[in-house]
């Protein structure tokens, strides 16, 4: 299910380009970047104006926290990037700029279970 707010419809596994500023405190991302949203529709009612997103990064590391995704022509993405869920944040849907696409339900499942990994749930 997806939730209009006034920036598009924005579901859970939707990845977006999201502008994180442009002053970031390392090692905190920053600039504009691909991000999934991994909120539950509900955190998406429009009073509340904000969603849950794990931001995204071209350099490639290998950290076991990551989530590593190829570009298709479901996620939209250009390049293949690399999802840091310990910097998993909650951004204002104002930060949201345009949707590229879907991250696959495998994807999703991943990058849940790294998501409980983080967050001790």
């Amino acid at each position: 299910m997806t939730v209009d707010i006034g920036r598009g419809d924005i579901g859970r596994g939707d990845i977006w380009l999201v502008d994180f500023g442009a002053d970031p405190t390392d090692p905190e991302q920053a600039f504009m970047r691909p991000a999934v949203v991994v909120s539950h529709e509900r955190l998406h009612d429009p009073r509340l104006k904000m969603c849950v997103v794990v931001p995204g990064t071209s350099t490639i590391r290998r950290v076991s926290l990551h989530l590593v995704v190829e570009p298709d022509a479901d996620n939209g993405l250009d390049a293949m990037t690399a999802f840091q869920v310990e910097q998993v944040r909650s951004v204002s849907v104002a930060r949201l700029d345009r949707c590229l696409g879907r991250l696959g339900s495998i994807g999703v499942a991943q990058l849940d279970e790294l998501l409980r990994t983080v967050l001790d749930l």
